[in-house]
Order: structure tokens, then sequence, then C-alpha cells
């Protein structure tokens, strides 16, 4: 009775990261429609401070957007683990998988991994330069 407790942790555990591949696929159309919008503006002749406040706006919000969902896995994936712990902790026996898991990602402080802030970075970095720098005649 105690493995489906765990098998109960890890089956919800699949099933928001199922949720939150959708949210990851959702995030990159929206990134490449903010790139889209930075290029457009940026190759527009008519474009004016308005449509690149706007479209600057635009790419901020997109990729403020993907950080929100991307701490939000990052903290389901802790909150998992550290419930593992706690079962482990009580006394029950967890499978290997489980440990490994609990190994990984049990965590008191959730923060954001290196590479993807320089990921979220790099991406709002492209879409203000290719508003806002000027255009090479």
């Amino acid at each position: 009775m105690e493995n489906l407790l765990e098998y109960q942790t890890l089956s919800m555990f699949g099933t928001y990261s199922i949720a939150f591949a959708l949210r990851a696929i959702g995030s990159v159309l929206a990134i490449w429609l903010a790139l889209r919008v930075a290029n457009n503006i940026r190759m527009s002749n008519d474009s004016n401070v308005i449509s690149k406040l706007l479209g600057s706006a635009f790419g901020i919000l997109v990729m403020y957007g993907a950080l929100y969902w991307q701490m939000a896995y990052i903290t389901i994936r802790a909150n998992t683990a550290n419930g593992l712990k706690a079962m482990s902790e009580g006394g029950m026996q967890l499978t290997p998988g489980s440990e490994q898991f609990l190994a990984n990602f049990a965590t008191d402080a959730v923060s954001l991994p290196i590479p993807v802030a320089i990921f979220d970075l790099v991406i709002i970095a492209m879409i203000l330069l290719q508003i806002w720098m000027p255009k090479k005649a």
C-alpha cells in the first residue's frame, strides 16, 4: 500500500509535466510570434514610437509568461521531490527511481537554472534590439 502513495505522487507529477509541456509549446509559438512582430516593426518604414513600445511590451510580456511557466514547473518538480523525501523520512521505502528523483530535485530553495535565465535574457535582447537598434542605411 505504501508504493501506491508513491505511484500516485509520481502519476500526478507526470500529469503536471504533460500540461507544462503543452505550455512550453505555447511559449515557443508565442516567442516566435514576438520575434516576428519585432522583425516586422524593424522592416516597416511606417513604424513609430507607439508601435515600437507596443511591440516591446508584447515581447516582454511573452517572455514574462514563459518565465512564469518555467518557474512553476521547477517549483512543482521540487515540491514533488520534497513530498517523496517526506515519505522516505516517514519510513516509506521508495523505489530506486524515486530515490534518484529525490536526489536530483529535492531542495528548500527553488531558483531558475542559469542556462534557462541566459536563454530568456538572450531572447528578450533579440526582441528589443531588433525593434530599437537603428537601421543601417
